[in-house]
């Protein structure tokens, strides 16, 4: 089994354990604040993450996935985060990575 099917398998198992442990979170990507993301446990923010760079890569229609640039990238946001509680996640995504993220 290839590393990178690994860490994704492993992420599913964990993921649908505490799936039923947790309470359904739904996010409106739009208005998630940085204030909110930081508060988020490592699950969380690696399905925000994951979802923010799917959203973008699909609107540029990129399918290769560097998952070294996506660790440094998603650090990236979340340091900006940090500073910015009251930005957009995706305002931080735009402005820390030079992107333009569709809406």
């Amino acid at each position: 089994m290839s590393k990178f099917a690994f860490i994704v398998a492993a992420m599913l198992a964990v993921s649908a354990t505490s799936a039923r442990a947790q309470e359904k979170m739904v996010v409106d990507m739009k208005k998630l604040s940085c204030a909110q993301l930081t508060k988020l446990g490592f699950q969380d923010f690696a399905g925000v993450t994951m979802w923010l760079s799917g959203y973008y890569n699909a609107s540029v229609r990129n399918t290769v996935v560097d998952l070294a640039e996506y660790a440094r990238a998603a650090s990236k946001v979340k340091t900006f985060c940090r500073t910015n509680p009251r930005a957009t996640v995706m305002a931080a995504a735009e402005r820390t990575l030079g992107i333009k993220i569709p809406r």
